[in-house]
């Protein structure tokens, strides 16, 4: 009965051939998210699988009335013959959903290396496995040399109208993730829209099923596709009707296209600001990565709470060969000069880790940098720490006050404690430091912030601390790294009424 009613309700909204065909892409793109989202947790959410299809969570359950028929239909779709639920071609999936297309090549090993696994590279696809069957609908390289970078939004907006047969609107989200601001598209769709539950200027795939019932209230019979990139969402193609064709692939490209012409224009980042920075704030911002990443055995995401003075507080990560490298740094000191001098720090950082450089040298890096300035008065906390996937080895080196939290499935947490450093500018010449280094488990999340975090006021007169912060971790009940990071963002937001005396700077690596 209940598998009539979901079949009746199909058939009830897509009357016509083309729409019987959305409907048929829509449930192979959910099998194909179940695949990928199963092989990664076998307890992955229905809103989780959702988000990553790019569907609502009503789309979800109209194919699909239960968890278990779900289950069921991604066993079935194995035993015709069907990419079925390994972990290589599960991860394919979730790169095919994220954007990976592009042209195939041959990769070759590198000399002394017999194969792909004895050189290192275990997880980089077989060739083959980037291409496509299909011609693409836009390509982003072609876009960014045929059309002048500003004008790239309008040009992927004519495109996805050309496809869909409706108005179609684009949509970026600013840069502290209160808004949705419509980028290129006609005025019939509104300027800007509340809400999307991101962090930063991105959308994590947790956080879609609440942005479609969002849209669903502010725009009724709208259509979403995520601009997806890496597992990050920068904006949302909207079309008003149902689109005559899915805008999957164009939102994909599209992606691709802007973070291109981003590179040329000032445009994207005009309309994600609804207020002008400082040239603080924008020294701040402009030394952030992406907010949000998959990376082997896990995932990452960012965040940063400017205060109203910007103290020029950072948080770093980057995925290399040797691992996954992340970074928080605590500037004493504010406004122009203190974002200068921490951007050197930010400099040295960098610099250490693209010359293949230890975390030792790296953190040594940094604080002769820091002692090079001779700056009366500015020094800098910081954590630098590394994440082995291959060894569940996390690594890290705490200078001054800062240090790395561990929070447990359970969300209970503890503070990892090594032999605490002077601040970065306050050592002695030449000083070696040493890190410490710990086994990390699936479910556990580490979490490096800066000292606004923990020190935020609150409107009784208190601090937020780290018992705030665990709490409210534990009340947002989501384990993935985006969902933390929100919900220590939003902790530290509505911890008081006052505007932030310090940065919040915070990065989360949840473990796989």
């Amino acid at each position: 009965m209940k598998d009539e009613r979901a079949k009746a309700e199909d058939e009830s909204e897509v009357p016509s051939a083309l729409g019987r065909a959305d409907a048929r892409r829509n449930r192979e793109s959910i099998l194909v998210a179940a695949h990928a989202e199963l092989c990664r947790s076998a307890d992955a959410s229905m809103d989780r699988i959702a988000a990553t299809a790019g569907v609502s969570r009503s789309t979800l359950y109209r194919h699909f009335p239960s968890r278990d028929d779900l289950l069921a239909a991604v066993k079935g779709r194995k035993a015709t013959g069907a990419a079925g639920p390994s972990e290589e071609s599960g991860a394919r999936d979730a790169r095919l959903l994220r954007g990976g297309g592009g042209e195939g090549f041959v990769l070759a090993a590198p000399p002394g290396a017999s194969d792909l696994k004895d050189a290192g590279l275990a997880e980089v696809r077989p060739p083959g496995q980037l291409g496509r069957a299909a011609p693409l609908v836009v390509d982003a390289t072609h876009v960014l040399n045929e059309v002048p970078p500003h004008l790239v939004p309008e040009q992927i907006v004519a495109e996805a109208g050309r496809i869909a047969g409706v108005p179609v609107a684009l949509y970026v989200i600013d840069v502290d993730g209160a808004y949705l601001r419509r980028l290129a598209g006609s005025d019939e769709f509104p300027p800007a829209l509340e809400g999307p539950l991101a962090v930063g200027p991105e959308i994590a795939p947790d956080a879609l099923p609440d942005l479609y019932d969002r849209l669903e209230a502010a725009l009724p019979d709208c259509h979403p596709y995520p601009m997806w990139l890496r597992g990050r969402a920068i904006g949302v193609l909207i079309a008003v009707r149902r689109p005559r064709e899915s805008l999957a692939d164009i939102a994909r490209q599209g992606t691709a296209a802007l973070e291109l012409a981003n590179l040329y224009t000032d445009d994207l980042e005009v309309a994600r600001r609804r207020v002008s920075l400082s040239a603080a704030a924008e020294v701040q911002v402009n030394l952030l990565p992406p907010r949000n990443a998959q990376v082997a055995g896990g995932e990452l995401a960012g965040s940063l709470l400017p205060s109203y003075k910007v103290g020029g507080d950072w948080f770093d990560y980057a995925e290399n060969r040797d691992g996954t490298w992340l970074a928080v740094a605590d500037t004493v000191g504010s406004g122009v000069s203190a974002a200068a001098l921490s951007a050197v720090a930010f400099g040295a950082l960098r610099a250490a880790r693209r010359s293949a450089s230890g975390l030792e040298e790296a953190v040594a890096a940094m604080d002769g940098a820091v002692r090079e300035l001779d700056a009366r008065n500015f020094h800098l906390a910081a954590v630098v720490a590394r994440w082995h996937a291959p060894s569940s080895t996390f690594g890290w080196i705490a200078c001054g006050e800062a240090a790395p939290l561990l929070i447990y499935p359970d969300a209970s947490y503890q503070l990892l404690r090594a032999r605490r450093y002077p601040p970065l500018g306050r050592t002695r010449a030449g000083r070696a430091f040493e890190r410490r280094e710990r086994r990390l488990h699936p479910g556990e999340r580490i979490v490096l912030c800066s000292g606004g975090v923990p020190e935020r006021k609150t409107t009784g007169g208190g601090e937020l601390g780290l018992d705030g912060l665990a709490a409210a971790v534990k009340a947002m009940g989501n384990r993935s790294a985006a969902a933390t990071a929100r919900a220590i963002q939003e902790a530290v937001a509505t911890a008081s009424e006052d505007p932030l005396e310090e940065d919040a700077a915070v990065v989360v690596l949840a473990v796989h």
